[in-house]
C-alpha cells in the first residue's frame, strides 16, 4: 500500500484532486441550486452610467471645452460573489487625451475594472471630445471700493502690491470677451488708511458678469487704499512784502513748487483757487535761498508741504528809460469824448528801475500805460498813470499823471454843424482838430 502511494503519477493524481476540491469549496454559492456546475458561478452585470475620465490633457496649453457623451453603460462578468462585493465607484471608463490637440476628436473608451472582473462591452463605446488652444493676455487691475468712510474724510487711488498688472488665461474664444480684472473693498466709516489688505481677482466680462474657469496670474495681491481728510491741488500765487535794500534788484525768483496741497472741510475747499505767499523782500540781502513757511488759515487742517524754498538772485540795480509810450484811456463812458491835454504829445515817458538783465530784455510794447477814467462826466481832470510792469521792475522816474478833457460826443457835434461860414473879408479861423478817443475796455495788467 505504502508503495502505491509514493508511486509519482498516483501522487500527481491526488494532487490534482484536491486542488479541484480546493478550488470547489472556495467558489461554493450556497444560492446556487446546482453548486457542481462551475459555469453556473459566473454572471455578467450592466452597469449605468459609469462617468468618463478624461486625462492627459496638456492643461498649460489647452482646455477640454466638451466631451459627449459624459457617461456609458458599461457590460462586465465576473463571478456573483465579486460583482456583489464591487460598487459602481470602483468602475472606471477613462479616455486619453496626451496625443490630442486642438480641434474635435473621436476617442476610443478604456476601463480600469475591479480585480477578478472583466469587460464585456461599452456602450458607446467612443466620445467625441472637443479642445481649445489656451491664451493670455495682460490687463491692469481696477479696485473698486463700497461705502463711505467716516464723515469728513475722503477714499484715494488704490496702491497694488507688487503691482496693477496680471496676466489672465482663457481659452481663445472666450478671451475676447473679457474686459476687465479687478477686486471690491468693503470701505465703512474708515478713519485710517487700509494697508495690506489680501484682495482675490475676478475676471469681468463686457456685461461685468464674473468669467469662471479664468486663470490669473497673480490670482491675490494686497491693496492699500488712503483714507485721509479731503484734499485739493492748487497753485501759488506769490506777494511781494516790503522791497529790496536800495540799490539791489531781484534778477531771478525760482520757488522750488508751484502747486501745494491743501487738506481740509470740503466746503471750505470748494471756495480756495489759490493760495497766497508772502515774500519779505525787505529781509533778503544777497543771492541764495529763502524759506517761505505757508500759513494754515481754520479750517484748513493742513497745507503739504509745510514750508517752500525760493531761490532769489539780487543784482546792483539800474535804470532804464522808456520814451513815447502810448496812453490808454479807459472805462470813458457812452457818449463821452476825451482828450489828452498834457503832455501834448499824448505819450508817456517813464524811467524804470530793476536788475540790468530783467531791464535788458524789456522792449516798449512790454509795458502798458493806463489813466481810468470810469465814472467821470465833462471836465478837465488830472489823473494818475497806472503803468504795468514785470515783477521786480518798479517806475522811479518820467510822466506819473496826465491832465485830461472830456467832452459830451452829442455836444461837440452840435457845435461843429451850426458854426456858420465867415464872412467875406474876414479871415478864417483855424479849425481846432477834434479830441482825440481813448474809450478803451482792457483792463490794467497785474
Amino acid at each position: 500500500m505504502d508503495k502505491w502511494l509514493n508511486h509519482p503519477t498516483i501522487a500527481k493524481f491526488v494532487a490534482l484532486a484536491l486542488g479541484i476540491l480546493m478550488w470547489a469549496v472556495v467558489h461554493y454559492d450556497p444560492d446556487n441550486s446546482a453548486p457542481n456546475n462551475v459555469a453556473s458561478l459566473y454572471d455578467t452585470k450592466v452597469i449605468e452610467g459609469v462617468t468618463v475620465q478624461p486625462f492627459g490633457l496638456d492643461e498649460r496649453n489647452f482646455v477640454l471645452i466638451g466631451m459627449e457623451p459624459l457617461k456609458v453603460n458599461l457590460t462586465v462578468r465576473g463571478t456573483k460573489s465579486d460583482l456583489k462585493v464591487a460598487q459602481t465607484k470602483d468602475y472606471r471608463i477613462r479616455v486619453d487625451l496626451r496625443t490630442v490637440g486642438e480641434g474635435q476628436h473621436t476617442l476610443t473608451l478604456e476601463e480600469n475594472l475591479p480585480k477578478g472582473i472583466t469587460s464585456v462591452s461599452i456602450s458607446p463605446s467612443t466620445v467625441v471630445v472637443s479642445i481649445e488652444a489656451l491664451q493670455t493676455k495682460e490687463f491692469e487691475v481696477a479696485i473698486q471700493t463700497k461705502g463711505n468712510p467716516a464723515k469728513g474724510y475722503k477714499v484715494g487711488t488704490p496702491i497694488l502690491k507688487p503691482g496693477n498688472r496680471v496676466h489672465v488665461t482663457l481659452p481663445k474664444s472666450q478671451l475676447a470677451e473679457a474686459e476687465s480684472v479687478g477686486a471690491t473693498i468693503e470701505i465703512d466709516g474708515e478713519k485710517e488708511t487700509i494697508k495690506n489688505k489680501s484682495v482675490k481677482l475676478v475676471v469681468y466680462d463686457k456685461q461685468g458678469k464674473p468669467m469662471e474657469g479664468a486663470t490669473i496670474d497673480p490670482a491675490v495681491l494686497e491693496v492699500e487704499v488712503p483714507i485721509t481728510n479731503p484734499f485739493k491741488t492748487v497753485p501759488l500765487q506769490f506777494k511781494m512784502v516790503g522791497r529790496v535794500q536800495s540799490g539791489l534788484g531781484v534778477a531771478s525768483f525760482k520757488p522750488d513748487v508751484e502747486q501745494v496741497t491743501v487738506y481740509g472741510p470740503q466746503d471750505a475747499l470748494d471756495k480756495i483757487e489759490f493760495i497766497e505767499v508772502e515774500v519779505p523782500l525787505g529781509d533778503v540781502r544777497n543771492s541764495g535761498k529763502v524759506s517761505v513757511p505757508l500759513k494754515v488759515t481754520p479750517p484748513l487742517i493742513e497745507i503739504s508741504p509745510a514750508t517752500i524754498d525760493i531761490q532769489i538772485e539780487v543784482l546792483l540795480s539800474t535804470t532804464r528809460k522808456l520814451e513815447g509810450l502810448p496812453i490808454e484811456l479807459i472805462g470813458l463812458g457812452e457818449g463821452l469824448l476825451a482828450k489828452i491835454v498834457d503832455p501834448e504829445t499824448g505819450k508817456a515817458d517813464i524811467t524804470i528801475q530793476g536788475a540790468p538783465q530783467t531791464l535788458d530784455r524789456l522792449r516798449p510794447g512790454d509795458v502798458d500805460v493806463i489813466v481810468d477814467l470810469s465814472g467821470r462826466g465833462p471836465g478837465v481832470y488830472t489823473l494818475p498813470l497806472v503803468v504795468s510792469l514785470e515783477r521786480f521792475m518798479e517806475q522811479v522816474g518820467g510822466t506819473s499823471s496826465i491832465v485830461v478833457e472830456i467832452v459830451d460826443e452829442a455836444a461837440q457835434e452840435t457845435t461843429t454843424e451850426g458854426e456858420e461860414p465867415p464872412e467875406e473879408g474876414v479871415p478864417e479861423e483855424s479849425e481846432t482838430p477834434p479830441p482825440e478817443s481813448g474809450g478803451g475796455t482792457q483792463e490794467p495788467a497785474v
